[in-house]
């Protein structure tokens, strides 16, 4: 009885509640999805060649369906069924492959993105920050997402969001979690319900008209469950103030009171409509009738057994992954309508791909469909909103908010960055402790010619150090990039503003061991005492280290997983390494690989930290030395000589650093913006090119 109320109320509350006009609806139809699969062309002795072979494969056929504001679709179907899929494509984060119209609030259009600012989406897996409290996580979900709105002039900006994120905290129940850390499931941090609750409450921060969710209730028990979508029911009928919103939300197996609360259900299988509509029909009473989706499967003969639950009946009939393969396929629908009706309503396993069959071409041929399409197509006959363009007054210049969210994302990954000191713990031991222990091996080192192999042993060593000092920036942008995307596609952010502020955060540190790593080692050993030599070499340092990092970052965009990256940037570090000019003399190096000595930024590292401190000594011979071996006292810039090394190509090589350095952080721009995204090319480039 209760549940039957919650959702009298709901339809009650969309009958009495007037048309907002700054609310919307969507009306989506005919909507196909194809994604290209690599099949390569079977051929047999023989056989001649068949070129006709399918290079896509077909997830959705056709769908059609609307959601109006006030209202809450659950679309459903087993595993495989084309729900995500879905989802993706009415939240406008897949372009290429679909073809159908969308029609909002009147208008049509080839996708949804016009909606970015007034979307919420929910996937299924929780992209949160670990180390970040629940209050914390919400303050930058909120400042990220009204940076382009005006809040209220009457108090600050910082206090207008601590306000509305002290209200998300209260409507979604989330005070005992507040200042909890996130944590991981199982090691600790905030239950499973209250993620699922800040995951959406993110998503609601600034009011979205639609809101899209990827199975909120996976994971969860079934009083959970249930609780999440009470929470989706009152973000629908607005009763925390403000508009009406459009939710839709897959769901794989509700429990049968959870089914009440959705307006209408959208039933898939294989890509397919199996149903779309009306969940119940409402008596003169207010009570729920079993009318709906329960009715028509009544109607084509496949009536819900007593004491067995709608959805699971459902998900039972259509779910067609659990076939075994190797069964026969020669009954026909009139056998697997006769199976089911013997079965007590109940089609038998092997049947179940018949029964979609039947189902989908039943369901395109229903006077139910055709009544349902036709609620959809008052949609088209809406008149366009204005109330966007009176928003756009209110906006914020792109500059502005451009900086708001580069402020926030600095922040947020500083304090990310101090929380999680694993990362820094390996900067610091190879920037503090190696040197000191290379400092010790290499300690105070003669100005003899002896001395001087050492001098660029020791050198070269400390070069080779600090380009894998930073090793955890490999691992940085595979870690994030579902943070990323996610974030970056619900248009909380560029691509631009991610970019710049994880480098600057990662620069900062980046640069404060490299200088304590080269003020350590040039004490240590001994180096010229000099002020200009003591600025060149921590220039240098600091110059190398930034081109490794830049180097590892790089190789990180590039590749999809860890196992990639380190396979591939330990290799190309060990190359660069090999001709860097202190393994093999420059001129002794095959012609063949010659070429490599060019675009080694170890290569230039060492030639320039080598010639800053060697020009300016003299190296003697020892009595010993004399005697035994002949040796022949050497200037700087005649050992710098022997070597190939330029003595003149200190600062050439430092600016050479930087070029490099400059150069491998637009590839890793680019590489972060466009590899392993899940998206064309095509979709990836013309968001390049979005504002702020």
């Amino acid at each position: 009885r209760t549940h039957r109320s919650t959702g009298r109320r709901a339809l009650e509350h969309i009958m009495t509640t007037p048309v907002d006009h700054d609310e919307i609806s969507i009306a989506w139809r005919d909507i196909v999805y194809d994604v290209p699969v690599a099949v390569k062309p079977t051929k047999k002795v023989g056989d001649g060649y068949n070129p006709e072979v399918s290079k896509t494969k077909r997830i959705l056929h056709g769908v059609s369906g609307h959601v109006k504001a006030g209202e809450v679709i659950a679309i459903m179907g087993p595993s495989g069924s084309g729900k995500t899929s879905l989802i993706h494509v009415l939240g406008g984060r897949r372009e290429t492959g679909v073809t159908g119209t969308f029609v909002i609030n009147g208008e049509t259009h080839q996708n949804t993105r016009s909606l970015l600012q007034d979307l919420g989406y929910v996937t299924q897996e929780d992209v949160l920050m670990t180390s970040l409290t629940t209050r914390e996580t919400l303050a930058y979900a909120t400042r990220l997402r009204l940076a382009p709105r005006q809040l209220d002039k009457s108090s600050s900006r910082a206090a207008a969001i601590s306000a509305i994120v002290d209200r998300a905290i209260d409507e979604f129940d989330l005070e005992r979690a507040a200042n909890s850390p996130v944590g991981v499931v199982g090691e600790g941090g905030i239950s499973g319900g209250e993620k699922r609750r800040l995951v959406i409450a993110m998503e609601c921060v600034h009011k979205p008209k639609v809101l899209l969710l990827d199975e909120p209730t996976s994971g969860l028990d079934a009083t959970t469950a249930l609780l999440v979508v009470n929470k989706l029911r009152s973000i629908a009928n607005g009763e925390a103030g403000g508009h009406r919103a459009a939710v839709v939300t897959s769901i794989h197996q509700p429990r049968s009171s959870i089914m009440p609360l959705f307006d209408c259900a959208v039933l898939l299988a294989d890509g397919r409509e199996v149903y779309c509509g009306p969940t119940f029909t409402t008596l003169p009473g207010g009570a729920l009738s079993e009318d709906g989706i329960m009715g028509w499967l009544n109607d084509v003969g496949y009536p819900c057994p007593p004491f067995e639950s709608p959805p699971d009946f459902m998900m039972d009939m259509i779910n067609t992954r659990v076939e075994d393969e190797g069964a026969p396929r020669e009954k026909n629908a009139a056998n697997a309508a006769h199976d089911a009706a013997e079965g007590g309503g109940q089609p038998q396993i092997l049947d179940r791909d018949v029964v979609v069959k039947e189902l989908t071409a039943s369901w395109l041929t229903s006077p139910r469909r055709a009544k349902y399409l036709s609620a959809g197509d008052e949609i088209a006959s809406m008149t366009p909103s204005r109330a966007s363009e009176r928003s756009n007054l209110r906006r914020r210049s792109s500059f502005a908010v451009w900086c708001t969210r580069f402020g926030a994302l600095v922040s947020r990954t500083s304090l990310y960055k101090l929380r999680e000191p694993s990362a820094m713990a390996t900067q610091g031991v190879n920037s503090i402790l190696m040197p000191v222990i290379i400092g010790s091996i290499f300690f105070d080192l003669p100005l003899t010619v002896s001395g001087a192999s050492d001098r660029l042993s020791a050198i070269s060593l400390i070069v080779l150090m600090q380009s894998f000092a930073s090793f955890d920036q490999l691992l940085l942008f595979p870690k994030e990039r579902g943070l990323f995307l996610h974030e970056s596609n619900g248009g909380m952010y560029s691509t631009s503003v991610y970019y710049w502020a994880r480098t600057i955060v990662e620069s900062v540190t980046i640069i404060i061991f490299a200088l304590v790593c080269a003020c350590v080692a040039y004490e240590m050993f001994g180096l010229d005492d000099s002020a200009d030599g003591r600025f060149t070499f921590y220039c240098i340092i600091v110059a190398v280290t930034m081109a490794g990092a830049a180097f590892l970052t790089m190789i990180g965009s590039l590749c999809k997983t860890f196992e990639q990256t380190n396979a591939l940037a330990v290799t190309l570090l060990i190359v660069l390494m090999m001709f860097d000019g202190n393994w093999i003399n420059r001129r002794n190096i095959p012609v063949y690989y010659r070429w490599l000595t060019e675009v080694s930024f170890l290569g230039y590292a060492v030639e320039a930290a080598v010639a800053s401190d060697f020009k300016r000594h003299d190296f003697t011979c020892t009595a010993r030395a004399v005697e035994e071996e002949g040796c022949v006292p050497l200037t700087g810039s005649q050992f710098l000589r022997s070597l190939d090394f330029d003595p003149d190509m200190v600062w050439p090589n430092f600016w050479l650093l930087f070029g490099v350095s400059a150069a491998y952080r637009l590839v890793c721009f680019f590489g972060l913006h466009f590899c392993w995204t899940g998206q064309s090319f095509k979709e990836r480039w013309a968001k390049l090119f979005e504002s702020v």
